[in-house]
């Protein structure tokens, strides 16, 4: 067995209570739903395949749930290419789960668990999950301070060993929908995590309170023990831009209210404090920082003053465009699979993918137009996986993105293309 398989917890989720996907952050979750359709070897009136978290750190856990309108013979899944698979567990052969904790020697980057369905009549259909290993240290891995609100059982091993009562203190050691909790005697067990509460909110709000009372040092210090529990806390990185904007320390600024606005992009708030941010960056000449903030702000002032373009060029870095980049890369195995799949497929012409896109861009070229060829990838989309083929034109002195976007069903083998210079190489060459 390949290192790339997950490790097991060896224990069973049959007398826990369901989890509500729905009550958790839709972000985090990686989820397929729908009936079956025709070209399937098994009918079912509904499938409903989750995953949670979405973006999860070596060594964690990640919760399976799969619910079914019928019953069928077993569920098992796989991850990647990988042909040995885990069985997931149910009581009634409609609702399937499993907790399993990732392998510390997973690669980074973005993979596939594939959910196998057999039917009593062993026909099978398949659903795959993406989910993203993040990079060490991309993660909090501190243990948290929890308080029970209401009476709470802990299990271990699919047995109660422990019921809580409300204020009482346990240690959480890491979280899924349950979390796993240290007790006073030294015992480990889960927890449902609707059932306790995160010492988050407030540490949050001792940070707000101290920045009203400009006490910048202690809101700092509040800020960060918010962050060693949940490192991407938009309001906290928010709060954070704000101190550091007053402190005049523009770049730490910048990286904070960024952050912020990844995860919170409607917040006016932060997008206000982006533009001032920005503003103090281009006055100050710091060219690079401002491209990674706010390159919309540095074309405009290139527009405007001509005469300056190679000065801040040169202070632009080659690389910045990549760090603006937060979306995970995929592993080897997926990007192999996936890419594949893609330039396999034929165009409404009959042309086979990876042929018209060499086409399109030979024919470009002949034209006197440089490309730039960056070849194919594959990435996390916000509902499932996109295959790109990424190149950049130049055009009057601009180089300009021009790729190629599907979003990829690697249950139906089958892409769809989600861009303009998709959709046209697939209708007419």
């Amino acid at each position: 067995m390949k290192k790339l398989l997950l490790v097991v917890l060896l224990f069973s989720l049959a007398v826990l209570p369901a989890i509500a996907f729905e009550e958790m952050d839709s972000e985090g979750i990686s989820v397929k739903a729908g009936p079956t359709d025709m070209t399937e070897e098994l009918s079912l009136a509904w499938v409903e395949a989750a995953l949670y978290p979405k973006v999860v750190e070596r060594g964690k856990e990640v919760f399976i749930e799969v619910r079914l309108s019928s019953a069928v013979k077993d569920v098992k899944l796989a991850l990647d290419a990988e042909k040995e698979y885990i069985p997931l567990f149910s009581d009634d052969n409609k609702n399937w789960s499993r907790v399993m904790k990732v392998s510390a020697d997973i690669p980074s980057g973005l993979h596939i668990s594939r959910v196998i369905i057999t039917g009593k009549n062993n026909k099978q259909i398949q659903r795959s999950l993406d989910f993203a290993i993040k990079e060490d240290g991309a993660m909090a891995n501190k243990d948290m301070p929890l308080t029970i609100l209401n009476t709470a059982p802990v299990v271990e091993k699919g047995e109660i060993i422990r019921q809580l009562l409300p204020g009482l203190k346990v240690v959480a050691l890491y979280k899924a929908p349950f979390y796993r909790v240290r007790l006073e005697d030294g015992k480990e067990g889960w927890i449902e995590a609707s059932l306790v509460k995160e010492p988050v909110e407030d540490l949050y709000l001792l940070g707000c309170r101290a920045f009203q009372n400009k006490q910048l040092t202690e809101a700092t210090g509040y800020f960060k023990q918010v962050f060693q529990y949940d490192p991407t806390h938009a309001k906290s990185h928010y709060y954070m831009s704000r101190i550091f904007y007053r402190q005049n320390k523009l770049e730490a600024a910048a990286d904070e209210i960024k952050e912020a606005i990844r995860k919170d992009p409607e917040d006016k708030k932060a997008q206000a404090i982006a533009d001032m941010v920005s503003d103090r960056l281009l006055n100050k000449k710091n060219y690079a920082k401002l491209f990674e903030l706010n390159p919309q702000l540095l074309v405009q002032k290139l527009n405007e003053n001509a005469k300056d373009k190679i000065n801040i060029y040169a202070k632009v870095p080659k690389k910045a465009v990549q760090k603006t980049a937060a979306v995970p890369m995929a592993s080897k195995e997926l990007l192999v699979d996936s890419v594949g799949m893609v330039k396999e497929l034929k165009t409404s012409k009959g042309t086979m993918i990876s042929s018209a896109v060499k086409s399109v861009l030979s024919l470009t070229k002949s034209l006197g137009t440089k490309i730039h060829d960056d070849g194919w990838k594959v990435v996390a989309a916000s509902d499932g996986i996109k295959v790109v083929f990424a190149c950049r034109q130049e055009r009057n002195g601009k180089v300009e993105n021009e790729n190629f976007e599907w979003k990829i069903d690697p249950d139906r083998k089958t892409a769809a293309p989600i861009n303009e210079n998709a959709r046209l190489l697939m209708n007419r060459w």
